[in-house]
Formats: structure tokens, sequence, C-alpha cells
């Protein structure tokens, strides 16, 4: 078989590159590790999750003299936070200019002696310019291809204008410079009654090129160049102040700006916000739109594609190809970008760990949120590859997205970063996270812009205290949320406009798993089989970070090769049970394929409904719980509430957990939050309460009889969290207290006492 053939009959998807981040700050899977505060402090300790908050910097104030101090302060005096998470808004200050180098390691000097720490965005993206000038032949191209109709009685005019390209990195006020524009070809579509389908003709002559500017190209087709009815295809290439994704050049350059930044004493380089092409709004391909340079186009030669140009017209119009060819040429695109991204992002993450070392803090997000074509162009939907030290999102992204990226990059938590121009939104979201095992990325809409009152007002807001709850959580260092059902969509089924799954990641069917039937589930791509993250443990169970799975749905094989059928087949006779939806499918080479019978003992087109229904029928009779307690992979239960009262909920409950060996009954008074883990024998391994009033834990024999193995009454209500470390010794925080409690000092004598932020910050 020749290589061509061979690679046509691939999955178009694969390989992808499995890189596990590190763990930070002695971070264990166990989760039971030594972590201490130092005393009065109120901010958390660097071994566990931090608090963490977003600055942008704007010209004023932060490039002024001494003009970083003003959030610093704001933050230090006025909140809890810890982390900043930084990046520019200031166009005219290239990250790898001398003097926004020089400031912002001024600024990390005085955040680091007001006791916060500073990751820094030092994205190539921040400096165009100076890409730009070292390397002119390497900027990114979009290629526009438009149909035009013909005409008997007048000569036509085509004319195909670029695209206005922007996003946060070009924010306030500009957007990715527009340099040049390009005629690529001129074809006409012929319509031949000996085939199904039109070929392409490229134009050598016949039509004159009016205007190739960076606003437009246009070109001139006097009547008699073509026969009536055939279309006018018109390639038009525009170059922008961007670098090319694909140039070899680009990590190093990367490499550079964090080695340039080596002595800042920064907590971490964020190097891949929202990263990928530039963001496009339409369909991308489907509308005719494609990124471009050499590097791309030989690359895509490379993997078996053709003339790029003449691809690009099949994907766009499906003139010049088969149906098949063009699910192929497709297939091939988009595995080109999925792929590269992927590249970058785990370069850019490496990169950034060489330099600032193994404790240091990536902390962005690969999502962007146009979903959900505009992903698709910018990234292939990479964020599950693209490694972080937690698992990262921003604004309202799906649920089941957050929770399956915290079990893929290992952290104990996941975030996600959130804006709102006003306090009321944070409270909601900040327990909406919670009990799906996450935290919020504070980020105000602009932060810089809004000035000091709005912070204030955050900061004074209810959403303050239900973030000091919850963030008890972070010394439990408590596991991910535990979600029985894996949903893995077909990656390319997904990323193909030309096939019947364009955009489907799955979370319509997840979502409906988890509000009408109170399911929880993962979406993982079906790409994390081939990288070998989602695979079978050696107990029998299909595993995904901590996460063990009950059952796999399969939705959308179209284009999945024997690999991924090979490991359905697997899992369908192993402890997991496997749903598959489609009758048919589209192999890799574009041809309908029936795959019933292929998978023994795998169920045909789930609903919610039926996976829920076999849940409940597969899983044993269990004590009536309250609906909104979770349990998380480590086995820890966890309430939090705060719909009534946005910094958090009354809660006086009774009711049941498991654990390994047993069942345990829990009587508990707080406010907002409470987690207990147990350990094999029924003891408190880990426990976290917000204004905890009183708390029994019983052990519950067979014959129903109780044991009491906990009891807990402080003299007023108060936040404490309580763990034992890997040796077995016994740990505790108390938080916003003056002094530890005698009822507290007969479980350990170890305590650490905190303090909460000022509300009207301390006088200095």
């Amino acid at each position: 078989m020749n290589r061509r053939v061979f690679l046509e009959t691939l999955p178009m998807l694969g390989p992808v590159i499995n890189c596990s981040p590190k763990l930070l700050g002695g971070e264990s899977l166990s989760g039971q590790v030594n972590v201490r505060a130092p005393e009065g402090s109120n901010r958390l300790p660097p071994s566990v999750a931090l608090e963490v908050i977003a600055w942008f910097w704007m010209e004023k104030p932060e490039f002024e003299p001494g003009g970083y101090r003003k959030f610093i302060d704001l933050v230090a005096d006025n909140s809890n936070f810890g982390m900043l998470t930084t990046s520019l808004r200031a166009p005219k200050h290239e990250i790898t200019f001398p003097e926004t180098h020089d400031q912002i390691r001024r600024a990390v000097q005085y955040a680091h002696q007001r006791g916060l720490k500073v990751a820094f965005d030092l994205d190539v993206r921040f400096a165009r310019g100076t890409f730009r000038n070292r390397f002119p032949d390497q900027l990114q191209w979009m290629l526009r291809i438009r149909a035009f109709p013909s005409s008997s009685k007048s000569s036509v005019q085509a004319e195909i204008k670029s695209q206005y390209l922007a996003d946060h990195m070009t924010w306030p006020g500009s957007d990715y410079q527009r340099l040049s524009g390009r005629l690529m070809g001129v074809f006409r579509s012929v319509h031949e009654q000996t085939q199904a389908y039109p070929s392409l003709e490229k134009m050598q002559e016949g039509y004159r090129i009016v205007e190739e500017s960076p606003e437009k190209v246009s070109i001139e087709v006097p009547v008699g160049h073509w026969a009536f009815g055939e279309d006018l295809i018109v390639a038009a290439a525009f170059e922008y102040e961007y670098p090319d994704v694909f140039s070899p050049f680009l990590p190093d350059f990367q490499k550079d700006i964090c080695e340039q930044y080596r002595d800042t004493s920064l907590d971490g380089g964020m190097g891949a916000d929202e990263w990928g092409f530039p963001p496009v709004v339409n369909h991308g391909g489907k509308d005719g739109d494609f990124w471009y340079s050499k590097a791309l186009a030989e690359r895509y030669g490379k993997i078996g594609g053709g003339d790029f140009v003449r691809d690009s017209i099949l994907m766009a119009l499906g003139i010049g190809g088969t149906y098949e060819q063009r699910l192929i040429a497709i297939n091939r695109y988009m595995h080109l970008i999925l792929t590269r991204n992927l590249e970058l992002e785990q370069s850019f993450y490496r990169n950034a760990v060489q330099v600032f070392g193994p404790q240091s803090f990536a902390g962005t997000h690969a999502t962007w949120g146009n979903m959900p074509w505009g992903d698709a162009f910018k990234d292939g939907y990479d964020w599950w590859g693209a490694t972080r030290d937690y698992g990262q999102t921003d604004e309202h992204w799906p649920i089941p997205v957050r929770t399956a990226l915290a079990k893929k990059m290992g952290g104990s938590v996941w975030y996600n970063q959130f804006y709102a121009p006003d306090a009321e939104p944070y409270s909601k979201e900040v327990w909406q996270d919670a009990r799906a095992g996450g935290r919020v990325n504070l980020h105000p809409l602009w932060p810089s812009s809004v000035g000091e009152k709005a912070y204030l007002d955050i900061f004074r807001s209810p959403f303050m205290r239900a973030e000091s709850r919850v963030r008890l959580l972070n010394f439990i260092k408590p596991a991910p949320l535990d979600c029985p059902v894996a949903i893995v969509f077909g990656h390319a089924a997904s990323l193909n406009w030309a096939g019947a799954h364009f955009g489907d990641l799955g979370e319509g069917f997840a979502a409906e798993l988890w509000n009408a039937h109170g399911v929880r589930a993962d979406l993982i791509p079906s790409s994390e089989i081939e990288s070998g993250a989602l695979r079978l443990a050696s107990d029998g169970w299909l595993v995904y970070g901590v996460q063990r799975y009950r059952v796999l749905v399969f939705l959308n094989p179209d284009f999945e090769g024997p690999e991924t059928f090979d490991f359905l087949r697997r899992v369908a006779s192993s402890q997991t049970h496997v749903f598959v939806r489609d009758e048919t499918r589209l192999a890799p080479n574009g041809h309908i394929q029936a795959w019933e019978d292929v998978i023994e003992g795998a169920a045909v087109n789930p609903t919610p409904a039926g996976v829920a229904e076999f849940l409940q029928t597969w899983s044993s009779p269990r004590h009536l719980s309250p609906p909104d307690l979770v349990r998380l992979t480590d086995g820890t239960h966890l309430l939090a509430r705060g719909e009534k009262n946005p910094s958090g909920d009354t809660i006086d409950e009774t009711f049941y957990i498991y654990y390994a060996n047993g069942l345990a009954k829990v009587k508990a008074g707080v406010t907002g939050l409470l987690a207990i883990r147990l350990s094999e024998v029924g003891e408190v391994q880990a426990l976290a309460a917000s204004d905890l009033r009183h708390l029994q834990i019983w052990k519950v024999d067979p014959f129903s009889e109780l044991t009491e193995q906990f009891h807990l009454e402080p003299p007023v209500p108060i936040d404490v969290a309580l763990w034992r470390d890997e040796n077995g010794k016994q740990h505790g925080i108390v938080q916003g207290a003056k002094e530890i409690p005698q009822e507290l000092l007969q479980w350990t004598r170890d305590w650490v006492r905190m303090d909460l932020a000022p509300p009207n910050g301390p006088k200095r």
C-alpha cells in the first residue's frame, strides 16, 4: 500500500501527545500532605491550590512609575486572593521590550513584599511587532474562497474583502493589522455529463487584476471566458501581523520570551491564554475561510494532501472531487489544526516550567468560548491536551468539560475565569463551581478600567465570604468530582463541517444527564483514547486520571478507525458498560460502513434517560441523602449551598454517607459548606466546615446499631479544616477566630489560625 492511500485509511486525529502536568506544592494523589499557613495570615499557603484573581495591565496606571502598586495594594489590603494571573492590555508595550520587562520585574518584587504571587502572560501575541521584524516571511495568512455566478451579458467583477480580526490580545482599540492581499488563483467549475460532480479548471488568462491590497482583492472577467452556468471561483489570501502558527521559528521565539523573564522572580508564565489561530465568528472553512501559510501547506502535503488552494475549494464548495474526497481533505486539514496547536501548547508549558521551576503556576485556559464553531477553527478543540497544572476554563463553559479537564490535568481543583460587571453573579458562580470541584478565577470586566470602587464592591460583597468558606476545601485537598459516566465524542466528527456532527461535543447529552436525571458525566474527545489518557486499568475499569467510569457513552463514531473500535470492544468486555450512538458511521475513507454487531455487549443508540435508568438498576439501593450531596473520587462527601443566602445557606442536615467498608450517619449544623472524608474503617480522615456549630458521625453496623466516631460542638460557630497526613498525624486550620477553642485541641494540638481579609483594609 502506498503512503498516501495508507494515510487516508487512518483515523485522521492521531497521534495526540499525552503530556501529564506536574504536581504543585507537594500535592499527592492521596491528598494527604501537611500544609501550613503563616500564623495570622489571611492567604492560603503555597502548598495548596491558591485563590486566583485576574489582573490586566493598561497604559495607565500600570506603566506609570510605581503604577502597579495601586492594584497590588487593593488586592492585598481588601481580599484573601494570593495569586495574580496577569496579562497585558497595552499594545504599545510589547512583552519583549526591555522597559516592559523591567516594569514587570518591579511589580513582581512589590507584590512579593505584599504577600502576593504573580503569574504573567508571556504570549508571543504580545510581541507581534518583534516577531514580524525578526521573521517577516513567517506571518499568518487567511485564504478566502468565494464563488461568483457567471453572466452571458456582462463582465463579472469579483471582489473578496479581508476580514477584521481582533481579540483580547489586541484590546483596547486595535486589531491584528492587515499587511497585504494576494490573488491565489482564479478557477471555474466545469460541469460534465460524464461526471457526478463538477471538476475544477484553473484559469491561466482571461481575467484582469483590479486590486491587491490589505483590504481587498478584486478581479474583472470579461464576457465569453466561461460557459453559461459555470461558477467563477476566486481564491485570495490576506496577511496579518500574527505569528504563523506553523512557523518552525515560533517555539524557540516563545522559549526566548520565557528566558528573558527568568530574572524577574515570576511565580508562573502564562504563555497560551486562549491560544490558537486568530478568532473567527463564522463557520471558518465551511464558509470558505482557511488558515494558510507556506509551512502549513507543506505539512498538509506531507500527510497526503494535494495543492492546498485546490483542496480548499473542494473543502469549501465540494468542487473538484467526490464527497468522500472532500471529507478526507477536511479531516486532514482539521487534524493539522489540532495537532499543531497541541504541539505549541505543550511546548509553551514546558518552557514555563523549565524557566520558572516546578512550583510555578500556569494560570490560563485554552478554551475560547465561541461555541461550537469558533474553537474548532481556532484550536481544533485541543483543550484536553493543552497541559496545565489544573483544569481551566472561562466564562460559562459546560461543567462536564471542566470536570473532565480536572481529571486530565491532575490538580486538586479546577479553575474557571469568570467575569461580570458587579458582585452578584460571582456569588452564584462560586457555589456552582464548588459543588463540581471548581474555584473561581475572579475577573472583573475590565479590571484596571472599572476602578477601585468596583473592586471594593466585590471584595465587600457576600461573594468574598462565600469564597472564604469554599477555600477551606483546599486544605483537605479534595479529589475531583466523581462522575460515573464518560461521554466520549468523535473528535474528527466534531471538526468535519461536511459531516453530520460538526460542533457536537456531546454537551447536550451531558447536560440532560446532569439536569434532568442528576447523573454527572465527563466530556472527553476520542483522541484521548489514542493519547492513552483514557484507558483500561489493570482492575478492569475504564479510567481517566483518578476517575473510574461505570458507563462509557460513545457519540458520533464517524471517521474513527479500527483502533477505536478495538478499544471499545475491550471496554465492552470489561467492568465498564458501553453505549454507542449511531446506526451507521463514515469510515476514515468517507464510505458509509455499518458497525452493528462489531462491538459485542454494547448497547445501541442510548438516550440520557436510558443511561440514567441503567445506572439505577446497576447500583445497589442507597439511603436517602440530600439531592445536592456530591461525592468526590477520593470518597469525600460535599455539601455546598448558597442559593438562598449568597454568602452561604444554613445547613442543618442528617444524612448517610458510604466509606470503603461501611455506612456512616452524619448530623451536621454548618453554614454554606461541609466536606467529610472517612478512612476505610470509618475514621475521619479530613473535614472542612464553615461556621461549624455541631457535627456528629456514627458508624452504622449491619443491624443499624450506631457507634459514635466523631463529635465536635465548639462554643461558637467556627470555620475549620482538619486532616490526617500520610503518616496519620492530625492537623488543623481555624479561620477568622482569635484563638483555638478547647474542643478542637482535643482532636489535635497541631493547629494554625488564619485571618480573614479586613472589610475596610488595614491602616498602613
